[in-house]
């Protein structure tokens, strides 16, 4: 009973992500934010010396980067579908 409980809620979850996808993109980037800042502080914090701390910027700040691309080529894209419906429907 419980299983199927849980797997009710995570089907609920991945409709709510396919119907919404900038709610997906976002939380997959404040997710990329937080790690990326978790790690750098960790680093920080355990390591003396900059390299690795510079290592670790630069390796991984394209994940972050693509992350929030994700998130702008939504915006962009519905901002477009939006625009093009009004144009269709002879707003201004």
């Amino acid at each position: 009973m419980k299983n199927q409980n849980a797997l009710n809620v995570f089907d609920n979850i991945k409709a709510v992500f396919s119907q919404h996808p900038l709610i997906q993109y976002s939380l997959g980037l404040l997710i990329a934010l937080v790690a990326y800042a978790s790690g750098l502080l960790l680093i920080d914090s355990v390591m003396d010396t900059r390299l690795p701390l510079v290592a670790f910027a630069v390796f991984f700040l394209p994940a972050v980067l693509r992350a929030w691309l994700l998130v702008y080529w939504e915006v962009k894209a519905d901002f477009q579908k939006r625009w093009n419906q009004s144009k269709e429907l002879g707003h201004s």
